[in-house]
C-alpha cells in the first residue's frame, strides 16, 4: 500500500539558527512596528498566528488585510534569503534527515512531502539552504491557511493531483516535533509520528 509521509519542517527536518533577524525584520517592514518573534512561542504555529501573538504581547491593535499579508510573505522571503546567504542566519538539516529523505526517494511505496506553518516561500528558502528541497514534493503551508489542522487534507489533495492517484488519510502519516502538528493529523485521521520522545 501506498504511503505519503507528510514532514513538518522546523524542529523536524532542519534546526535555524538566528531565525528571529530575518522574520523581525520583514515584521518591520511590512507593519512599521519592531515586534520581536523571542517573546512568544512559535513552536507549531502558523507564521500568521506567530505574528499575530507578537503583535498581542506588545499590545499592538492593527487590522491586517491580505494584502498587507502578501507584502510580509515577499518581506520575508527576501529577508530569509539575505540573512541565510550573509550568514547571519542559518538552517541546516537535523541530523538523518538528508539520509532518512534519500532511503525515501530510493524506494518505492512512499511518497514525501510538508506540512509546515511556514509560507511556502519561506519553507522553501529552508529546505534550499538545508539542501532537502529536492527530496520533497510540494504539500501545505501557512500560505494555505493560516488554520493549521486544514493543511493535512491540502497537502493530501495536492499529491493526488500530481500523482493521479487518490490517498486516503488511513494511508498517510504526519511526523513532527510539537503537539499541534500531532493534533492536526488526528484531526484529520491522519496516522501520526513525533520527532521528540514525550509528544
Amino acid at each position: 500500500m501506498e504511503r505519503l509521509i507528510l514532514f513538518d519542517i522546523d524542529g523536524t527536518l532542519t534546526r535555524t539558527e538566528n531565525g528571529y533577524l530575518p522574520f523581525n525584520e520583514a515584521i518591520f517592514q511590512t507593519f512599521g512596528v519592531a515586534g520581536d518573534i523571542r517573546t512568544v512561542v512559535p513552536d507549531g504555529n502558523t507564521d500568521p498566528l506567530i505574528v499575530k501573538a507578537i503583535f498581542a504581547k506588545a499590545n499592538v491593535s492593527m487590522e491586517i488585510n491580505d494584502d498587507d499579508w502578501e507584502r510580509f510573505t515577499a518581506h520575508l522571503q527576501s529577508c530569509y534569503r539575505r540573512h541565510v546567504l550573509q550568514g547571519s542566519t542559518t538552517v541546516r538539516a537535523l541530523p538523518g534527515a538528508v539520509e532518512l529523505l534519500r532511503a525515501f526517494a530510493r524506494g518505492t511505496g512512499f511518497a514525501v512531502s510538508v506540512v509546515t506553518g511556514n509560507f511556502e516561500v519561506t519553507a522553501q528558502v529552508k529546505l534550499e539552504a538545508a539542501g532537502l528541497f529536492a527530496y520533497l514534493s510540494r504539500g501545505a503551508y501557512a500560505s494555505d491557511s493560516a488554520h493549521r489542522p486544514d493543511l493535512p487534507a491540502i497537502a493530501k489533495r495536492r499529491w493526488a493531483e500530481l500523482s493521479g492517484r487518490a490517498i486516503e488519510p488511513e494511508q498517510c502519516v504526519i511526523i513532527g516535533d510539537t503537539p499541534n502538528d500531532l493534533a492536526a493529523a488526528r484531526q484529520n485521521q491522519i496516522n501520526e509520528a513525533t520527532s521528540r520522545p514525550g509528544y
